[in-house]
């Protein structure tokens, strides 16, 4: 988007020609929710992120906290945008109650295949290859049918609060597990945006939710409520009881220095030695909080009949099989970067996975009578 307020020109189209729109373009392009809200927006929950960022809950992770007014304010580096749309893709039919994998909590025991212990998310091919192009697809056909039109798609890669604009989007509420959770399909969703010239009236006043995205290929309930909730959890914390680092907390949220899924992806040094043990059997990210959640175990539960399957790219690659844990103890750069290149486990670089490889087979070790 033109940082030049006065280059794009702004394209009109009422809440219910978007929405129909999305609906017939949507299911090819296998985007499973898809909404809009306004900008400029006052963010609901902006001062709890400036909060969280001030008071260095980051858990070193330092992109997250560059430019924190231009996350919560998309227009301040692109004056020209009017509207953000926002969509969801699965990436798991949710998870079941007491699921075995390590990942998700289960048992640790070896030998247990290691793409087991591998969070859901990262076992296929990466999301913001698949996802992204799903958006580009989808964002090519829109244009299409609205000529004039810009969008400008990114994943979470780009600066904006994704999980926010898809609360105010009507695509799930935000839970205490701090996931987007969509009532029927979960919170096993990949979210993305496009920044638009594109003005659309009807949508809700800027900062209030929608109680229902423009496109679902489930809807969120079988009768939407008048306003759009917050938080549908309510006195439940599954999520932080089961913690094992006690990362997560009701009132100041997630603290990604104890967070599993920062030691074992984000962080390129070593996790607290003292708190080794607490990875368990958990090789790269973690589930657990996603694992225990009751709308997740009501997800896979739900059988959908005439949902489209999730994405096969997000599968466990079949090549996975080929490696043990003991292997990835050893694994050289140039194996690493031959099998991983193009999947989430890119991001944990290869000496990132011999250590927690060495870590989980020392736990393992440990846990032996």
């Amino acid at each position: 988007m033109s940082a030049d307020p006065s280059l794009p020109t702004v394209i009109t189209r009422s809440r219910s020609d978007l929405a129909v729109l999305l609906s017939a373009l949507c299911p090819a392009h296998r985007i499973d929710l898809a909404g809009a809200v306004t900008l400029p927006c006052p963010l609901p929950h902006r001062q709890q992120w400036l909060d969280w960022v001030s008071a260095g809950r980051d858990g070193n992770l330092s992109y997250l906290t560059r430019d924190p007014e231009g996350r919560a304010d998309p227009t301040r580096r692109n004056p020209g945008a009017r509207t953000v749309l926002v969509f969801a893709q699965r990436y798991t039919e949710g998870w079941p109650q007491d699921d075995p994998d390590p990942s998700a909590g289960g048992p640790e025991e070896d030998p247990t295949p290691w793409i087991h212990r591998v969070s859901r998310y990262a076992r296929g091919l990466d999301y913001h290859d698949v996802l992204l192009g799903d958006i580009k697809g989808l964002l090519n056909d829109l244009r299409r049918e609205i000529p004039g039109l810009e969008a400008f798609p990114s994943t979470d890669t780009g600066p904006y609060l994704e999980r926010e604009y898809a609360w105010l989007a009507g695509l799930g509420f935000l839970g205490h597990n701090r996931c987007l959770i969509h009532e029927k399909l979960g919170s096993g969703l990949f979210l993305g945006v496009a920044l638009t010239n594109l003005e659309v009236p009807g949508l809700p006043d800027p900062g209030t939710p929608a109680v229902e995205p423009l496109y679902g290929v489930e809807p969120r309930r079988l009768h939407p409520p008048v306003t759009a909730p917050v938080d549908l959890c309510g006195s439940c914390t599954r999520c932080v009881d089961a913690c094992p680092t006690a990362a997560l907390d009701l009132t100041t949220g997630l603290d990604a220095h104890r967070c599993l899924s920062s030691w074992t992806i984000e962080w390129r040094g070593q996790a607290p030695a003292e708190e080794a043990h607490l990875q368990g059997g958990l090789l790269f990210g973690c589930d657990i909080c996603q694992s225990v959640c009751p709308w997740n175990n009501r997800a896979a539960a739900d059988v959908h009949p005439d949902l489209p399957a999730v994405r096969q790219e997000y599968a466990a690659l079949p090549e996975h099989a080929e490696l043990d844990l003991d292997a990835l103890t050893i694994l050289d750069d140039a194996e690493f970067r031959r099998r991983f290149r193009r999947t989430p486990l890119w991001r944990g670089h290869p000496e990132g996975l011999r250590r927690n490889a060495r870590t989980v087979r020392a736990n393992l070790e440990r846990e032996k009578p």
